[in-house]
């Protein structure tokens, strides 16, 4: 049976990228003002753990399925680690035939 998280394409793995780094920012803006030995502050300290965790994953799982030789850029380190977010931009077909991730380029 085939991994279903080899259906990913390079847009799902930006966008999920980009809502991780976004989930893990509230909740650090959570944990800034818990108290910190509450119990909130130590769920949240938690689920940091495990939003990073599978951050880690995900990285993992793309690199694996993306083929490096269809990531000219480079742009595929910066997707699920760091706090580099992306825009989408025009491609042709012919940038889009050699580059997976031709849609996107980092917002500085």
């Amino acid at each position: 049976m085939m991994d279903p998280l080899y259906r990913f394409t390079p847009w799902d793995h930006v966008m999920l990228g980009e809502r991780l780094r976004g989930c893990r920012g509230a909740i650090m803006d959570l944990l800034a003002v818990a108290p910190p030995e509450s119990e909130t502050s130590r769920l949240a300290r938690e689920t940091i753990a495990a939003v990073d965790r599978l951050r880690t994953e995900m990285d993992c799982h793309m690199q694996i399925t993306r083929q490096l030789r269809r990531d000219p850029r480079r742009l595929s380190r910066h997707v699920y680690g760091g706090q580099t977010h992306f825009s989408g931009c025009l491609a042709t077909a012919e940038e889009r035939a050699r580059d997976d991730f031709a849609g996107w380029e980092m917002e500085d």
